[in-house]
């Protein structure tokens, strides 16, 4: 029997004793979570506010001026065993390009998109108009799918879910219809799922 001292990476209990390593350090700093998502954390007022996102152990830091992301980021390697990878280009499936010149900022998941359609066989798909045609009616009445279809139907739609919430918010309709089929979907479903594939397969840099 042993009885362990701090938190070990992988154990149940390591993410909350990280999440209250990090608040308490960052407190310390000056920093205050958000009420709506505690993951970001506010520092800094003015033209030296400053933000860190966290998600598990990475960190992306921001600011109202380059200056300021820097102190944000000297604070988090001198609290941390921390490395600074520059600027940032991919994170969480998002890709972000920032124009520094055009005062830019783009963000962006076609990379995910285009996994997406490889994954689920559409890569060669003829693009389509709408996520969703005008007057499709679903319906739980229909042949149901199989059990291994049924899963197939539930993963695409979940992937979809997260695309619509990240970027995506033109497909946000079509996939709230097609997430109320999840528990039985039947081949119309899958079908209507596909269609939405077809659909970024023609805007996937959007």
């Amino acid at each position: 029997m042993c009885k362990l001292k701090k938190a070990l990476y992988g154990l149940k209990q390591a993410a909350q004793a990280w999440q209250h390593k990090l608040k308490e350090t960052l407190g310390r700093a000056g920093f205050t979570a958000c009420d709506e998502d505690p993951c970001l954390f506010v520092g800094g007022a003015g033209a030296a506010l400053y933000l860190i996102l966290v998600y598990v152990d990475d960190l992306l830091v921001t600011g109202r001026s380059a200056r300021a992301a820097k102190g944000g980021l000297r604070m988090i390697i001198e609290a941390f065993k921390a490395r600074e990878l520059g600027a940032s280009a991919y994170f969480l499936g998002l890709h972000i390009e920032c124009d520094v010149a055009a005062k830019v900022l783009r963000v962006h998941q076609r990379q995910y998109v285009l996994n997406l359609l490889e994954r689920y066989g559409m890569a060669d798909a003829h693009p389509v108009r709408l996520p969703m045609g005008a007057g499709v009616k679903l319906q739980k009445a229909g042949k149901l799918l199989t059990e291994d279809l049924a899963k197939v139907y539930q993963e695409l739609v979940g992937a979809l879910l997260y695309l619509c919430t990240g970027t995506r918010p033109d497909i946000a309709y079509a996939v709230g219809r097609l997430t109320r089929y999840v528990s039985a979907p039947t081949v119309d479903h899958l079908a209507a799922a596909r269609v939405v594939l077809s659909y970024l397969k023609g805007t996937s840099s959007l």
